[in-house]
């Protein structure tokens, strides 16, 4: 399971091209006590916009806040509490060749200044 409630997320995939990119809440599991407004083969979650999004009910086209997604439409954002940790704990960075070469010349820039330092001269 991808997705849990309280979530957020953003449509990744969509019948109707309009949602997609919209960032929904997750709020809960859609039952089968409910009237099945959409038939998938993963799980379907019932999802809260604050956008109006576009759903193809009985062949008419309607405008709602809230209404069902399969859960493979959807990809889970992770909370500012995720981003305040990786902030904190930076994954470490890879040393490619280009970063290398930029470091190789920052030491030489800084060692020409130092040589061409009048200050600096034993004379």
């Amino acid at each position: 399971m991808r997705c849990t409630e309280g979530n957020l997320a953003i449509i990744i995939d969509a019948y109707n091209s309009e949602n997609i990119g919209k960032i929904v809440k997750i709020v809960r599991l859609q039952t089968m006590r409910e009237h099945l407004k959409i038939r998938h083969h993963t799980r379907v979650w019932m999802v809260q916009s604050a956008q109006k999004l576009k759903w193809n009910m009985h062949g008419t086209y309607q405008y709602e806040h809230f209404g069902p997604v399969p859960e493979s439409q959807l990809q889970p954002l992770h909370d500012q509490e995720f981003h305040d940790w990786n902030y904190k704990n930076p994954q470490p960075r890879i040393n490619c060749f280009t970063h290398q070469m930029m470091e190789a010349e920052a030491r030489a820039d800084k060692r020409r200044a130092e040589l061409n330092d009048p200050t600096k001269c034993e004379c």
